[in-house]
């Protein structure tokens, strides 16, 4: 009877280290799926709400800590918003950047420069003329003081003050040269009133004369000449100068961007070729 006992004993000790066993191996596997249902579900409601914030996302999901939410985004190859203090997500599939490398949706700004300190670093870097606050601020609809003087701290950007505020420029030499006469060029057109050739402050003679000017000049020199103009109006200047010469703006960036770094051939004032021909000199006698 003891004997007896002793084997059923055993028999459920090892049935139950069975059980147990299978138990935690079977976890093992829900614990993956769940992670990759909360991975996908997560990208659904992304995509059905264009933007979230980690709160939206825990009420769908469910009470699941900030880390393991931003682990899962980073697996999605999220971005967060500059604007609102980072507080908005969405998956890099979404967002349409323009140009300047910016998007926005309802008015939550997005940068594929990613954080606000990196997207102010790129666009004076890559400005024609340099950036204070207040332009700067245009551009990104958001306050950009305190990123702009972190940087400058840090030694990444430069700043020289330029009529009584401060203006921000690319840190190495060659490319701040350039932002600087273009800068102190725009200063200058302004004080003396000069390179603002809006329509609605010049004269129909001198608007006149300008268009005149204009037509008599070749395709490149048109663009070049657009281009100058624009440089002096500075933020804008693309978009009225081509309303004045009656041209498209693209053609006004290509001329400014041409002249900002010099690279647009320069011609000859006579063409390889012109002029009189060689006279070729006869080593022979007659």
């Amino acid at each position: 009877m003891y004997i007896k006992l002793v084997k059923i004993f055993i028999f459920v000790l090892d049935f139950s280290t069975i059980i147990l066993i299978f138990a935690q191996k079977s976890l093992i596997v829900p614990n993956y799926i769940m992670q990759r249902t909360d991975i996908q579900a997560i990208k659904r409601f992304i995509l059905s709400k264009t933007i979230v914030t980690y709160k939206e996302i825990r009420e769908y999901i469910g009470n699941i800590s900030r880390m393991t939410i931003i682990r899962r985004l980073r697996e999605l190859s999220y971005l967060s918003s500059y604007s609102h203090t980072g507080k908005y997500y969405t998956i890099d599939s979404i967002p349409k950047f323009s140009e300047a490398g910016l998007w926005n949706y309802n008015s939550v700004y997005f940068s594929k420069f990613g954080t606000l300190i990196n997207t102010c670093q790129y666009h004076v870097n890559n400005s024609e003329s340099g950036y204070s606050i207040r332009e700067l601020q245009d551009i990104l609809h958001v306050d950009v003081k305190l990123s702009l003087i972190e940087l400058h701290k840090r030694g990444k950007l430069y700043r020289e003050k330029c009529r009584g505020g401060y203006v921000y420029f690319n840190k190495h030499f060659p490319r701040r040269k350039q932002q600087l006469i273009i800068r102190y060029s725009q200063n200058e057109a302004t004080v003396l009133n000069i390179g603002k050739l809006s329509s609605q402050v010049i004269t129909d003679e001198l608007k006149a004369a300008i268009i005149l000017f204009y037509s008599i000049l070749n395709e490149k020199q048109k663009r070049l000449y657009a281009g100058l103009e624009s440089i002096k109006i500075g933020h804008g200047g693309d978009k009225l100068i081509s309303q004045l010469l009656k041209t498209d703006p693209e053609t006004v960036s290509k001329g400014r961007k041409e002249l900002i770094s010099s690279k647009f051939e320069k011609d000859r004032v006579r063409k390889q070729g012109a002029g009189r021909p060689e006279i070729k000199k006869n080593s022979g006698y007659n």
